[in-house]
């Protein structure tokens, strides 16, 4: 989940960074977020008995940044014990680049399994109907039914087994 602090870091970096060097940052951050599904990587970062000189020489013997800025913003990440929020900075930062190229998440929640085929059907329909770029990401839902999201245009729709058959109910006694 994006946190508040994680989207006042990546907002402070897309102000210091030129957008020509956007790309070179979300490489960089990239790398780091995917470093957190290792557990010796989680392990160092979040260990207490790790000064943070020791921490921050271990990020930058993973990378090869020469940015100053970018080299200042993984200190101050350290500096403030907030090195954990590089995976969402990350996610946040691709977000607002995605959203300047005009393309957006499509999130498909689904009860069912949905063929390749048939999500990319509604990918192309709704990209078609609001006028935009989307990808299409599946994920799983407890609840019968379908949930599409598209988020950063704050679209939802859905059509859940429940919700149906109490308006299907709920029509029918009004004909009463």
């Amino acid at each position: 989940m994006i946190s508040s602090v994680s989207k006042k870091y990546t907002k402070a970096l897309v102000d210091a960074i030129d957008s020509k060097d956007i790309s070179g940052v979300i490489d960089i951050l990239k790398f780091l977020s995917n470093c957190f599904n290792n557990e010796q990587f989680k392990y160092i970062i979040n260990s207490p008995m790790i000064n943070k000189d020791k921490k921050e020489s271990f990020i930058f013997s993973l990378i090869n940044v020469r940015d100053k800025k970018i080299i200042n913003f993984i200190r101050l990440l350290n500096i403030k014990n907030r090195l954990n929020e590089i995976p969402f900075i990350y996610n946040e930062l691709q977000k607002y680049v995605n959203i300047g190229n005009n393309e957006y998440e499509l999130i498909i929640y689904s009860s069912f399994d949905i063929d390749s085929k048939s999500q990319e059907y509604i990918r192309s329909e709704l990209s078609k109907r609001l006028g935009v770029s989307l990808f299409a990401t599946k994920k799983y839902m407890e609840m019968e039914g379908i949930k599409l999201f598209v988020d950063g245009i704050s679209l939802e729709t859905s059509f859940l087994k429940n919700g149906f058959s109490n308006s299907l109910k709920k029509y029918i006694l009004k004909a009463f």
